[in-house]
């Protein structure tokens, strides 16, 4: 499961997911530096788990947005058949 940093302070997460744990905290290093004088923000920052297709880079749909799909197709199939 990919990881990326996050940094509350400016708003900033990595423009890439990584999928070690310890790529995206080496890169969380180098925003401190950066963007904090290699100080943790007070706002606070860290590294997080994501799902791949949390940042649409995924080619279907969500699994609510088939179950929503299955619904409707169960309430028309009742509807059209009386």
């Amino acid at each position: 499961m990919p990881y990326e940093y996050w940094c509350a302070a400016c708003e900033a997460a990595s423009p890439e997911q990584r999928e070690r744990r310890a790529d995206a905290e080496d890169e969380l290093v180098v925003h401190r530096q950066a963007a904090h004088g290699g100080l943790r923000p007070d706002a606070g920052d860290g590294v997080r788990r994501v799902h791949a297709d949390a940042r649409g880079d995924g080619c279907l749909p969500a699994g609510s947005f088939w179950a929503v799909l299955f619904f409707l197709a169960l309430f028309l199939a009742n509807c059209w058949g009386r």
